[in-house]
Formats: C-alpha cells, structure tokens, sequence
C-alpha cells in the first residue's frame, strides 16, 4: 500500500472531497444482500477485509495502487452471520497463508475459522449462547476470544483450543464486548440497558462503570485513545473521556430512531455512524461535532474504517462503498 494514494484522490477526486459520491463502489450482486463487513483492525492485515452473507463469508484483500480494488481471495460457506473479527494471529506474510477469524451465527454458535486459503480449513462449532450473538472479537494478545449475546451473557474463551473460560451474567443484552490495543488487560461490556463496564480480566472484576440510562446500540474505544470512548443511545452519540466518567464530553443527536453502529476513525478525529431504521451514514468531527458526511443509503450494513486511511466503508444492500472523509 502506498501513501502516494491520499494525494493521488485528492487530485482525483478533489470535487468529491467529503461528497455524498462514494470514491469506490463494489457490486456483489452474484452473493446477494451484504449483511456484515469486517476490516482488519490490524497492521500486519491492514487491506483484509471479511464480508458476510446469507450463505457464505467472503475474504478479499484490497489494493491500494493509485485507486481502490478488491480480490476475492477465498469463499467460506457460512449461514446467516450477525458478528466477525479477524485474530491477531492472522497473516498474509508467510507460507502457507494463516487466517483466523470468528464469527456468530443465526443458530447462536459460535464458529472459528482456520485456513490457509487453499485447501486447508477448519471451522470449530462453539456452543453456549441461547440468542442471536451481537459481538464477537479478539483481545491483542490473540490470548482470548469473547463473545456477546441477546442471552444477557458475555462468554470469554481461551484462543487455545477454544474452551470457555468464564460467563459473564448481565442485566441485559450484551451488544459490544472489546478490547483496546493499548490496554488488553481491560475488557468492555456494553449492555443494551445503556450500562457499560470495564472488566480485568485476570481477576473477571469490574473496575469502572458508565451509566447514561438509555438504550445502547453500540459502543468503540477510539483506536488512537484508550481513555476515549464513543457509544450510540437512542439515536445520540455520546463521547465519553475515561479520566472523567460522570458524563459523557460530549454528545450529537444523529438519529431519530434507535439502532445502528459507530466507529472511531484511525487518529480518533472522526465517528462514522450507521442506522439501517433511518437508511442514513454520518460521520461527524469528534471534537467540532461538525458533520462531515451524510449519505443516504438503502439497506446498509455496519460501518468500517481502514486501518490507516480515512476511508469509511459500509456495505450498502449489494454494494460495497468507499467514502473518503477529510477532517479539514
């Protein structure tokens, strides 16, 4: 990947500048509906990226030579998917190829993936949950996997050989569980009642709490600040500095309807937000909280970012779309 690209769209594509007009637009119409994407929140896969659809997840790798492309790399069959992270273990940069990745599953299972993207794949079925699971990831370490569910539980699960570990029992349904790549002793629950806790998860105590008391959709810790913290309730996107947790810094009604998904940029100066109920993408500045972009969508799926560029992308019905965002 080249950093001659930023410059290269802003030649390019200078009148699109924060424009409503994706730079990049993928048609995977021969899959159906795109219903979960996945970007690599990691260096060393930075342009890997997981796409889910009703019958299979596909793993493409992006270029970033002058402009945007995307191949197909490999085609896993998959039922209905709801959640997917990509482990730290993953890499493109030996022989043969290690891929892992987790996903949930309309059947409330678990499945973790290991292929070599030619002809060795397996897939662990992981039973437990007893709903539709809204959150599965990786801690840095790639020492535990945690998942989240509607069953008002948080399961945490050791990486090696994938046992359970422990069941964390909540008020609510568990929407997000994460980790921050600076911390990865700490461990985010976010319940759908609007409560969030950080847990250590040596000792599985909590050890610092948020209340706002209105419904949660979704919750991230900027990739840039492990003390700053974003989450979407009702509608309203609050920004939370951990040093000072009574209230939230600062707070943007984005959506009148509850629902959607938010992610902090790669420097944290920007949150992209996505609401299939009101068919919308907006990204807002974090600190200015002037809107950037507002992009009207039809089915849309959750939101991503790049690792390193500020290039939003979300896929929309059975389209994958590129924005570029400027914080200027």
């Amino acid at each position: 990947m080249r950093d001659d690209f930023l410059m290269h769209t802003d030649a390019i594509d200078a009148s699109k500048k924060n424009s409503n007009e994706p730079i990049y637009v993928k048609d995977f119409s021969e899959y159906g509906q795109i219903l979960h994407i996945h970007f690599s929140p990691y260096e060393w896969t930075k342009d890997v990226m997981l796409l889910a659809f009703e019958e299979k997840i596909l793993f493409v790798h992006l270029s970033f030579e002058n402009s945007i492309s995307i191949n197909k790399v490999y085609e896993f069959p998959h039922p209905r998917c709801s959640a997917l992270a990509i482990s730290p273990n993953s890499s493109l940069a030996v022989l043969p190829n290690q891929v892992i990745f987790a996903t949930g599953s309309s059947d409330f299972k678990l499945r973790v993936y290991e292929s070599d993207l030619e002809q060795n794949t397996l897939c662990r079925e992981l039973s437990g949950h007893v709903s539709y699971i809204n959150d599965v990831t990786f801690d840095p370490e790639n020492l535990y996997m945690a998942s989240a569910s509607d069953d008002n539980t948080v399961k945490l699960w050791f990486t090696d050989g994938f046992r359970l570990k422990s069941t964390f029992h909540l008020n609510s349904p568990a929407m997000v569980v994460s980790w921050h790549r600076a911390d990865s002793g700490k461990m985010l629950v976010a319940e759908k009642i609007g409560l969030i806790k950080f847990y250590n998860v040596d000792t599985e105590t909590p050890i610092l709490s948020l209340d706002f008391a209105k419904s949660l959709s979704s919750a991230h810790w900027a990739p840039s600040d492990s003390q700053i913290l974003g989450t979407l309730q009702l509608g309203e996107l609050l920004v939370w500095d951990l040093t000072k947790p009574c209230l939230p810094q600062q707070s943007t009604i984005l959506f009148p309807e509850n629902g959607g998904t938010i992610k902090f940029s790669p420097q944290g100066e920007l949150v992209a937000a996505v609401n299939n109920l009101d068919g919308s993408l907006k990204v807002v500045h974090t600190v200015t909280q002037h809107q950037k972009l507002n992009v009207s969508l039809s089915l849309p799926s959750n939101v991503q970012w790049h690792y390193h560029y500020p290039i939003v992308c979300v896929g929309d019905d059975m389209k994958l779309c590129f924005w570029k965002v400027s914080t200027k």
